[in-house]
């Protein structure tokens, strides 16, 4: 079976193509502009869904000339996006009484050229349900992404999300804008060569891998020369199992000049400061997990300096496991100089990389001196709500806070719970004209009364304060506390206030 769903300048018309064509789907915003959905020609994008069984046995193409699907059916289509799922078990479902693969997927490819003629941009997602190797579906998925290249000789923008990586995908591949790469499970041989042989065109790079993948083959060629990415923009690495050792020293590579986007999720996986060469002025967002060597060889380097990166906007600097060591003078070491790889930059972000149940504690005075923050993430961080009010005193732009459920911390000398709420609206002026957002992750510590406490007490100090939300799921029932507690004596008074609060989360 083939699915179309075509898009309109005012509507998405869905086909499914099953011998016959039925509509199985349509969205008309303004109803008074819609075409006819039988125009076609209209339709300026097309994404075509089917699997591996329907192209490589013939039967995508009978059903598409069963629904007159023909030439110049789609005369306006300048996009058309592939979604392919394969199949290991394609062998069985093959009649090769009615044609080669080879020729299926010929045929096929060629109508699609004729029905869409003036196509110039081609995605491709290849799924997979498959037991690895070099086997006959990775190889006729290669077949496709070749006639493919063959039969749009003009195309100038391939987007390729594979997860079927076989050799002759990979010798075909080339010029390639947009590259995807996810794999769950297994090694990538060939994944250094796809992504060398689009060096001079690739703008976007995602690498999500679970074994550990030498990302050498990225910026060195078999014969030692450096590699180029000139028009790269974003680049994305994260691997499940951290390399063991810093990758050889590149001394004079500048691989990536034009990055704006940089994310390594995961150990740093270079020893020298290769990444970063060139693109000073132009990285707008950075994710890198710190380790105290990365720290020490930023530093050496002169990576980052007050005025090194006007553009930076979005800074998020991860610790390791058991990198954050229980000294405090160490602690504030490696703060200072992870809130100093972008002092200016509105969002700041700091975490850690352990997924158990542990948290580490970030003084939030730390953060006082930073006052162009307008989102700051610390969602491993533990906090009193004292800290979170004089920290929204200190930073005047703040809008938005991550954090763990937060404490009271004491009681004032001489407070009770029920006189605490007076307390807090005689005691503090309002504060955080801007603030208006305290995300909470709950999963480390159970649900409670203080902390909804802390939650409007904050509220009844900061005018505009409107959204609390809690990111693990159980927001349905922090919100019944939350709402308990405004109904309690001690907040009743302040009900009117409290409640926006509440409903509006």
């Amino acid at each position: 079976m083939a699915v179309f769903v075509h898009h309109f300048n005012e509507c998405e018309l869905e086909l499914e193509v099953d011998g016959n064509v039925s509509i199985t789907r349509r969205v008309f915003p303004r109803a008074t502009t819609c075409p006819n959905y039988y125009n076609l020609h209209l339709v300026r994008e097309l994404e075509i869904r089917l699997d591996s069984t329907s192209v490589f046995a013939g039967i995508a193409l009978s059903q598409l000339s069963r629904a007159s699907y023909g030439e110049d059916t789609f005369p306006l289509v300048r996009t058309i996006h592939f979604f392919l799922s394969v199949y290991d078990d394609l062998e069985d479902k093959v009649d090769e009484s009615l044609g080669s693969i080879g020729t299926h997927i010929a045929d096929f490819v060629q109508h699609i050229r004729r029905m869409a003629p003036a196509t110039n941009k081609i995605r491709l997602t290849l799924g997979c349900n498959f037991n690895g190797g070099d086997s006959i579906t990775q190889n006729d998925s290669g077949d496709l992404v070749t006639q493919l290249y063959r039969t749009f000789p003009n195309v100038v923008h391939y987007s390729l999300a594979p997860r079927v990586l076989g050799s002759r995908l990979v010798a075909t591949v080339r010029n390639l804008v947009h590259l995807d790469y996810y794999l769950d499970n297994g090694s990538c041989p060939h994944l250094g060569q796809l992504v060398q042989q689009s060096a001079a065109s690739l703008q976007y790079l995602r690498i999500v891998l679970y074994e550990h993948f030498d990302i050498t083959g990225l910026i060195c060629h078999p014969n030692g020369a450096y590699v180029g990415y000139p028009y790269m923009h974003t680049m994305v690495y994260r691997v499940m199992r951290a390399p063991p050792n810093p990758l050889p020293i590149f001394k004079n590579a500048k691989p990536f000049a034009s990055l704006r986007h940089l994310a390594f999720e995961t150990k740093y996986p270079y020893g020298d400061d290769t990444p970063f060469r060139g693109n000073a002025a132009m990285l707008e967002s950075l994710e890198f997990v710190m380790d105290r060597s990365t720290n020490k060889m930023l530093g050496d380097r002169k990576v980052f300096t007050p005025t090194s990166h006007p553009k930076l906007q979005h800074a998020n600097t991860i610790f390791p496991i058991g990198d954050i060591p229980d000294h405090p003078d160490v602690e504030a070491a490696s703060m200072r100089f992870a809130l100093g790889i972008a002092p200016h930059a509105p969002v700041r972000e700091i975490g850690n990389t352990d997924y158990g149940e542990t948290y580490f504690t970030v003084e939030l005075s730390r953060f006082y001196d930073y006052s162009s923050i307008q989102v700051l993430i610390v969602p491993r961080a533990a906090v009193q709500l004292w800290g979170v009010v004089k920290l929204i005193s200190s930073l005047p732009l703040l809008s938005d806070l991550h954090t763990l459920l937060p404490t009271l911390g004491g009681m004032p000398v001489g407070m009770t719970s029920a006189t605490l709420p007076d307390h807090v609206r005689a005691s503090y002026a309002s504060v955080g004209a801007r603030f208006r957002c305290w995300r909470l992750d709950g999963s480390w510590r159970g649900l409670s009364e203080e902390s909804a406490q802390c939650v409007l007490l904050l509220a009844l100090i900061c005018p505009n304060f409107d959204c609390v939300a809690l990111l693990d799921g159980q927001g349905g029932k922090f919100m019944d506390i939350l709402e308990a507690t405004v109904y309690s004596d001690a907040f009743i008074q302040y009900a009117p206030r409290l409640l926006r609060l509440v409903f509006r989360c």
